[in-house]
């Protein structure tokens, strides 16, 4: 079965949820659900004969057709429903609508079963520019409200709080129009079952198409005249959906060992098809970081990269010695037994493809580069206020949607320092130490925790009636020219691309709400700008880092935007792991470079983290998580990916700090998601747990999205946790059972499970294990050597005096602790096998570089 994913990187939604071509009406709406009930299985060819899918616009269509400020109704305060009562910045935003909302729960579900009336179910998230917007135009409209209230149960959703809810009606929306995003409108029957679905859909009819309010008086008459087939209806979703997505033994369950370099030169292939050579990233626009293509791409450049004395040596290598070779690098070469016989022609043959590896890890790491250098100079980057914005509407980089997510910080922290580790090349670690002031500075709560988002929106001076997209970040000519000195301004004009006309592309901006401002990117180098001043480099960078710092100054006199002050258990998670990993790489292994530092700054904002989930967000008697936190713990409990994103950070924590406190908390955590999520029977993640009788589907989420598939994370903890602890649980062999129950999926489509595909090709080169054993704990002198480097596949382990939950786990760790000594020496484990301990710098590097 092929599932249609989701875009993995969907943000507010870009397409309404209307037919180009005529009213909705109840034949069409059958016309459009007919293919899918008739296949138990909804897949790429069932969306294909679906006759009425839903039209897509693109967004310049979009921004020419609608009036995206427009406000239809001035609304008074007067105004104040249930979601009042609410935590949730996204549900307190439209407290004060004229719609009669419910935030989901027992109390709607009961009404509309008693007043007999559908629901009508919205679901998006604070910082959701438009969500904004169908709120503006209809939410906040007193006729539009009064149709809602009169006909439907009105139900918020808050996507970020509860995704189980928000995936599931997800599934409905993308496999009845072949897309999907936010703001999500569903219409459900009592019982919860979807019989209508959509995204943003406009205020009034246009071009001959439905708007919002005629949908509702459509849905209700239909409710009013059909309602037992449209109960009927709902029912055949749902069986069709949930016969679709049920895990059945051994249907789609493939050996690891017959997918294998398969799946990774697919991946790559895939990569390699869509790079923008001319602009980086892949595809066309909108273009979004997607920081997971990057992780496996990096990952491919390793493990496709032969070692030189590898290639030197091939002449005297035995058959059996280039058999393995072939075996290990995929080659696809068949020796002995029918194929290749002879020794010379066996060498030429492993020589060939090892040659190809090389030509294609190279390849791999020139994508990354040149992509996240085009990100770091692009408008996607804030160069006044640090950190990135969402994605970019444009090709080029230079237009984004300008809200700020916690989860892309993270990932692409992680993105920079993995690149810098590799290329030792300080840019990228300025970038990530860009990153991390701007977490800081922004996002962090006085707790230790770290807040969600930054909205797009703001309003653009202090009075202002009426927000505007972007309206914090962008600057016009005149502005600068009056702020900073003159040969100030004459560098950062060049440098960014300023110009007096505001230099957004029309076409990008169709209602004028960017004219004569400027989106700030570097359009010349630090070294074009130098030659063109007849400056010097580093006095280019220090007039560009005077004129920032200035215009930092300036705009933090300009309305903020709103701040989503939500604490998300996995998003926090992924900003541990990137914090610890840059600890590891830039500040231990890269010396401090790119300004990042030498202090433990890094490490203290990660194990603060920690410490305020674990005392805010965890049930220490359940040992379960929460899935968010504002103004007190929510009472939604967490999800396969808060287990699976917490873990990872804390094993990176623990490898950072050698506490094994955090990797103990791993281990619970890892009991707890076994417990609650794992699929005994297809194997890998459930996203919700069992034991909620509100949510009709229970999902396994395959494809990675803005953030990696659950599935996937957890993976690589379990790999980790075999070869760290092998005898606290049975790790291994759920990580085998989660690659062969998505066996199918990688082959058919790795590019949209890159997670999955990047552990994958972690179990076929190898895990190997670092042991650092410095038996008196004194500083170590041999990590720096260690972090330096850009192992992937490198699990490390710290042997020191207390030590007391690896002992108890494993032998060989529990070995080499008790083994007397009286320095710090490092073992290098393949499998099962340690190399004898060295003890000097160079032979450290020898040893993390052989094999």
């Amino acid at each position: 079965m092929t599932h249609v994913p989701l875009s993995p990187n969907s943000a507010c939604v870009l397409i309404p949820a209307f037919s180009p071509r005529r009213p909705l009406s109840f034949h069409l709406h059958h016309r459009m659900l007919r293919s899918l009930f008739q296949h138990t299985v909804i897949n790429k060819s069932t969306l294909s004969r679906i006759p009425e899918r839903v039209h897509v616009l693109s967004l310049l269509q979009i921004h020419l057709d609608f009036t995206l400020r427009r406000t239809t109704t001035t609304m008074p305060q007067a105004h104040t429903n249930r979601l009042a009562k609410e935590q949730s910045p996204y549900l307190l935003q439209h407290q004060h609508n004229p719609v009669d909302w419910y935030p989901w729960g027992d109390e709607a579900f009961k009404v509309s079963k008693d007043e007999d009336k559908p629901i009508f179910l919205s679901v998006g998230y604070s910082t959701c520019h438009w969500c904004h917007v169908m709120e503006k135009e209809s939410f906040e409209n007193e006729d539009i409200a009064k149709i809602m209230n009169d006909g439907f149960v009105n139900i918020k959703v808050d996507r970020e709080e509860r995704p189980n809810v928000d995936r599931v009606y997800m599934t409905f929306v993308q496999a009845t129009t072949g897309h999907g995003g936010w703001p999500m409108s569903v219409f459900l029957t009592p019982d919860l079952k979807p019989i209508f679905g959509g995204t943003y859909f406009p205020p009034d009819d246009r071009w001959g198409q439905p708007g919002f309010p005629t949908v509702l008086r459509q849905i209700s008459k239909m409710w009013t005249t059909n309602k037992t087939k449209m109960m009927e209806s709902g029912d055949r979703i749902i069986d069709a959906l949930r016969d679709g997505l049920e895990s059945k033994p051994g249907s789609r369950s493939i050996p690891v060992e017959a997918i294998s370099w398969t799946v990774l030169d697919k991946a790559y292939g895939y990569y390699k098809k869509t790079f923008d050579e001319k602009y980086g990233g892949f595809g066309d626009a909108p273009k979004f970081p997607t920081p997971v293509n990057l992780y496996f791409l990096l990952r491919f450049h390793k493990y496709a990269a032969p070692l030189e004395h590898i290639l030197q040596n091939l002449s005297n290598a035995s058959v059996g010695v280039l058999r393995t070779l072939a075996t290990r690098y995929g080659l696809g070469l068949r020796i002995g037994d029918g194929g290749l016989v002879e020794t010379q022609e066996i060498v030429d043959a492993v020589r060939k493809g090892l040659t190809r590896r090389k030509e294609e890890s190279a390849e791999a790491l020139k994508m990354v580069e040149f992509t996240l250098k085009q990100i770091a100079r692009g408008g996607i980057h804030d160069h006044i206020g640090r950190g990135f914005h969402r994605y970019s509407v444009d090709r080029t980089w230079h237009v984004p949607h300008f809200e700020k997510m916690l989860y892309d910080q993270a990932q692409l922290l992680t993105a920079y320092t993995e690149l810098f580790t590799i290329t030792k090349n300080e840019y990228f670690a300025e970038v990530a130490a860009d990153i991390v002031t701007y977490l800081s500075e922004n996002l962090l709560s006085p707790g230790g925790g770290f807040f969600c988002a930054e909205d797009a929106d703001s309003y653009p001076y202090v009075g202002a009636k009426e927000k505007k997209e972007g309206a914090f970040a962008v600057w016009e000519y005149d502005e600068i020219v009056n702020i900073l000195d003159q040969r100030t301004a004459e560098v950062f004009i060049y440098h960014f691309g300023v110009e007096k006309n505001g230099n957004v592309d029309r076409r990008y901006d169709p209602h004028g709400e960017l004219a004569n401002k400027n989106i700030l990117y570097e359009r010349h180098t630090i070294d074009e700008t130098a030659k063109h001043f007849n400056l010097g480099p580093d006095q280019v960078k220090e007039l560009l880092e005077k004129a920032k710092s200035i215009l930092r100054e300036k705009r933090a006199t300009r309305p903020k935007p709103h701040l989503d002050d939500k604490i998300i258990t996995s998003w926090n998670g992924l900003t541990i792991s990137a914090l610890a990993k840059a600890h590891q790489h830039i500040v231990i292994g890269g010396l401090g470079a790119g300004g990042m530092g030498t202090s433990t700054r890094l490490l203290d904002l990660a194990r603060n983290a920690v410490g305020f989930l674990k005392e805010n967000m965890y049930d220490n008697e359940k040992k379960v998580l929460k899935r968010s936190f504002r103004q007190g713990a929510s009472d939604v409990e967490g999800f396969a990916d808060d287990y699976a994103f917490l873990i990872n950070g804390l094993l990176d924590l623990y490898e950072a700090s050698a506490d094994e406190s955090y990797l103990q908390w791993a281990i619970d955590l890892q009991a707890t998601q076994d417990r609650l999520f794992w699929d005994e029977v297809g194997g890998g993640y459930y996203s919700g747990a069992v034991d909620d009788k509100n949510i009709l589907l229970r999902l396994k989420e395959e494809h990675d999205g803005a953030e990696p598939a659950p599935s996937a994370v957890a993976s690589w903890n379990l790999l980790r946790l075999y070869n760290i602890v092998p005898s606290a649980g049975d790790y291994h062999e759920k990580m085998k059972k989660t690659f062969e129950g998505f066996a199918e999926q990688l082959t058919t489509h790795p590019q949209a499970m890159a997670f999955l595909a990047s552990v994958l090709g972690t179990f076929v080169v190898g895990t190997k294990k670092v042991i650092v054993h410095n038996p008196v704990k004194q500083p170590s002198s041999l990590l720096q050597i260690i972090q330096s480097q850009f192992l992937p596949n490198r699990i490390l382990l710290h042997a020191i005096p207390d030590s007391n939950v690896i002992p108890r786990y494993n032998e060989t760790f529990k070995a080499i602790l008790e083994h007397p000594a009286d320095t710090e020496q490092v073992f290098v484990c393949s499998g099962e096998e340690c190399g004898l301990p060295v003890r000097t710098t160079e032979e450290v590097e020898r040893a993390l570089s052989e094999g």
